[in-house]
């Protein structure tokens, strides 16, 4: 496998420099997405690092799946969004992560019912929302959180 960005933010988070860092689950770092495509926007990069979900045991693949909606479930309870987009696609960064959005009612119909990454462009994200949000996930993921 070869190296890509995932293995480097991974090694960020490993060594607690990453300023987006929300959790450490059992299977998964989770981080807010630095470019978000709607408020909310997370990701989770599996560690250990692996080129796709294929490479995983069967146990892993579903405790991975596991964390993921465990993300989802903590993203309905901050933003108030009826539904949450999972991606996990690995074209572009060739190792396993992935963008957990959540949808909102309030947005526009012909955007709604579009993938995030068609209907949206990336965002800025402030650094007060940023802190604000990794509070409130932290709390939300807290009884999942493992030691990192």
């Amino acid at each position: 496998m070869q190296h890509t960005a995932i293995h480097d933010r991974v090694n960020e988070l490993r060594d607690g420099e990453n300023p987006f860092f929300v959790a450490r689950l059992e299977t998964c770092w989770v981080v807010v997405s630095n470019r978000p495509l709607l408020d909310g926007h997370c990701v989770t990069y599996a560690d250990p690092v692996v080129f796709g979900m294929n490479d995983l045991n069967e146990e892993t693949r579903m405790k991975y799946w596991r964390d993921v909606c465990r993300v989802g479930d903590a993203l309905i309870k901050v933003t108030g969004s009826y539904r949450i987009n999972y991606e996990t696609m690995c074209n572009v960064a060739q190792a396993l992560h992935t963008h957990i959005v959540p949808r909102q009612r309030s947005e526009p119909d012909e955007e709604r019912q579009e993938r995030p990454a068609i209907a949206y462009k990336e965002q800025d994200l402030t650094p007060a929302r940023r802190d604000e949000l990794i509070a409130q996930l932290k709390e939300a993921l807290a009884p999942f959180v493992v030691e990192h």
